[in-house]
């Protein structure tokens, strides 16, 4: 399993992507920076457990964090990285 190529699950990542997007709405009474702590915590433990069933390797987890983490930082100024 390769956790950055959606393309043989693309209508199941798409129909959890609109689950979560629901889910998330419902913690709009806690402030944005917790909710963010509690989905790392989470993904790491999930991604943790991925590794721990093999069902993916460290380099897959590394390339999916590093995809996160340009997502992220592309929508900012390179002053404010």
């Amino acid at each position: 399993m390769s956790l950055t190529d959606e393309s043989d699950d693309e209508a199941v990542v798409e129909e959890c992507i609109e689950e979560l997007d629901e889910l998330i709405m419902g913690l709009d009474r806690f402030p944005p920076a917790a909710v963010a702590v509690a989905m790392g915590t989470y993904l790491e433990g999930l991604l943790g457990a991925l590794l721990d069933e093999r069902q993916c390797t460290a380099k897959e987890i590394r390339e999916l964090l590093r995809e996160i983490e340009c997502g992220v930082l592309e929508e900012q100024s390179p002053d404010e990285r």
